[in-house]
C-alpha cells in the first residue's frame, strides 16, 4: 500500500490510537508524538497507547506527558491503530489482542514482517520520522507554517532524525534526511536545545554510573567486540533507573579496532541486549536469530530466562561468526 492510501484511512477514521515498539527510542517516540500532534492540528481524535514510560531524556518533547504507561490497549471506540517504527507484531508496545479495527504498520526497518491490515515500509528512510513528515503533508498538515503547533511537531521530528542517524553521522543519512532537517530548521527548530536535552542533561549520579560501566567494559574476540554488562547491582549502587542505554553503548564504538559493541542489561525475567556495528557486521541478522530486530548497524534483543553470563555466551558465538 502506498502512503497516500494510509493517509486516506487516517482521514476517514473517527478515533486513532498510535503506538510504537517496546522500549521506545528517540525515533519511535518522536515519530509518534509528531503524528499525534499533527493529527490534532487537522482536528482528528488521536491518542497514544504505550505499555512503557519514556526515558528521562525524552521528556522535553511536546506532548511527552501523555505517555504515562497506563493506556496499554485501544479503547473500544478506536477504529484505527497505527504502529510506527516497529518491525514485528510481537514487539508492539500495546496489547492488541482484543482490537478488531484497522491496524496500520508504518516503518523503515528491513526486518519488518509486514503485519497489520495495511502497511507501508520504506527502508530507504533514515528514520520513521522521514515517513511521518511525508505522511503529515498528505494529511494536510502544512509544516512550512511557523506557529507553536507546527514547531512542536517539528521538534519531535527533528529529535527522531538526530537519534536514528547518530546526529547525522551514520551511513543511513541521505539528501532527503538533510532536506527535511533543513525544512524543520526553517520554521524555528532549536537544534541546540534538542541536542542538549538529549545528550547534555544527565544527573550527576547517571554520569558516575556511566563511569563505572565504562571502567568495567571489556574487549573480547581479539579486541573487535566491546562488551558492556549492566547488572542490577550497578543501578542499585547509584539509586538510578538504567532506562535508555544509547548514551552508554556509543562508548564502545569509539574504541579503535572495535567492530561491534554488545551491551547486556539485566531485567526482570531475563536480559535485554543491544548491538551496534561500526563497519561491515550486520547486527540485525544476529538479533533476528534470537527473535529481535532492528537495523544493519543497530539492533536489539530480549532474552527471557537467561542470566547475563548465559546470554553473553550465546551472543558472542553468533557475533564471532559474523566477524
Amino acid at each position: 500500500m502506498d502512503l497516500k492510501s494510509i493517509s486516506e484511512i487516517l482521514l476517514g477514521a473517527k478515533k486513532i490510537g498510535i503506538t510504537y515498539h517496546v522500549s521506545p527510542d528517540g525515533d519511535a517516540v518522536g515519530s509518534v508524538l509528531a503524528l499525534l500532534q499533527g493529527l490534532r492540528i487537522i482536528n482528528k481524535d488521536a491518542y497514544i497507547i504505550s505499555k512503557d514510560k519514556l526515558s528521562e531524556n525524552l521528556n522535553y518533547l511536546p506532548a511527552s506527558n501523555e505517555v504515562t504507561g497506563n493506556i496499554t490497549e485501544p479503547t473500544q471506540d478506536t477504529d484505527v491503530v497505527i504502529v510506527l517504527d516497529c518491525g514485528n507484531l510481537e514487539r508492539v508496545c500495546a496489547n492488541l489482542s482484543n482490537f478488531n479495527g484497522v491496524l496500520l504498520n508504518v516503518d523503515h526497518h528491513l526486518s519488518n514482517d509486514f503485519y497489520g491490515d495495511s502497511n507501508y515500509v520504506d527502508t530507504t528512510a533514515s528514520a520513521t520520522a522521514e515517513i511521518v513528515y511525508e505522511l503529515l503533508g498528505l494529511l494536510g498538515v502544512d509544516l512550512s507554517i511557523d506557529n507553536e503547533k507546527t514547531l512542536n511537531v517539528a521538534t519531535c521530528l527533528y529529535t527522531s532524525l538526530v537519534t536514528d542517524t547518530g546526529c547525522f553521522r551514520h551511513s543511513n543519512v541521505t539528501d532527503r534526511t538533510l532536506l527535511i532537517a533543513s525544512n524543520l530548521k526553517k520554521i524555528g527548530v532549536n537544534n541546540t536545545y534538542i541536542y542538549q536535552s538529549l545528550f547534555d542533561n544527565k544527573e550527576f549520579d547517571r554520569v558516575r554510573f556511566i563511569g563505572k560501566v565504562i571502567s568495567n567494559m571489556k574487549l573480547v574476540l581479539g579486541g573487535k567486540v566491546a562488551l558492556i554488562e549492566l547488572p542490577n547491582s550497578f543501578a542499585n549502587e547509584f539509586s538510578i533507573e538504567i532506562g535508555d542505554t544509547s548514551d552508554i553503548i556509543s562508548y564502545g564504538l569509539q574504541i579503535k579496532g572495535v567492530e561491534v559493541t554488545l551491551l547486556i542489561k539485566e531485567v526482570e525475567n531475563g536480559v535485554k541486549c543491544s548491538l551496534r556495528s561500526k563497519n561491515d557486521v550486520d547486527v540485525r541478522k544476529i538479533a533476528e536469530i534470537f527473535g529481535g530486530g532492528g537495523h544493519t548497524k543497530a539492533a536489539g534483543i530480549s532474552v527471557k530466562d537467561k542470566s547475563i553470563n548465559e546470554a553473553k555466551e550465546i551472543l558472542l558465538k553468533e557475533i564471532e561468526k559474523e566477524l
